[in-house]
């Protein structure tokens, strides 16, 4: 096994650890960790360094070829809260792999640029920096934000949010769904 390999290897199996150590510190996933997981954990018992090695190479290429297939995804804690940032304002149900874990608190508001306004039945709308798009609810008036504009969104009160173009008075806003 070359040196190249043997990073490479060293890599997937620290980020697979990763995931599963954030998984079996908080146990809230339903369940043991997955068997191609535990395959690649359970060759660290193999005494003789030539099958621990065989050991790993079968394991790990397991990983990879799962990965390939898209039927194994790993993500580190930044992807995680990255994915809870442009999550956030959908009213999704609740999944475990998003909750009750070492992250820390759930977003409570984010903080982007504003790509682009439009207009809508209450207000206007707004394409965030990410993509995402959000409308204005209340009806309140403002002048048109310009494209480039800071827009905060935090949560309030009984599931609302309340959006605020480069620090100015706020007003009502909703995640839209398309």
């Amino acid at each position: 096994m070359n040196r190249k390999s043997t990073v490479g290897l060293v890599t997937i199996i620290a980020a697979s650890l990763l995931t599963a150590g954030a998984v079996a510190k908080d146990k809230q996933l339903a369940g043991p960790a997955p068997k191609i997981f535990t395959d690649v954990t359970d060759c660290r018992a193999v005494a003789d360094n030539a099958q621990r090695l065989a050991c790993y190479d079968r394991a790990v290429g397991a990983l990879a070829t799962a990965q390939a297939a898209k039927d194994l995804y790993v993500a580190d804690k930044e992807t995680m809260r990255e994915t809870r940032k442009g999550l956030f304002g959908f009213n999704l149900p609740k999944v475990k792999l998003f909750e009750n874990d070492d992250l820390g608190d759930d977003v409570k508001s984010i903080e982007t640029t504003v790509k682009s306004v439009g207009t809508g039945s209450r207000g206007y709308v707004f394409v965030l920096e990410d993509g995402a798009r959000w409308a204005q609810t209340d009806g309140a008036y403002m002048d048109k934000p310009k494209a480039g504009a800071k827009i905060r969104i935090r949560r309030a009160a009984l599931g609302s949010f309340m959006g605020s173009i480069d620090g100015k008075v706020g007003f009502r806003i909703e995640r839209l769904n398309q």
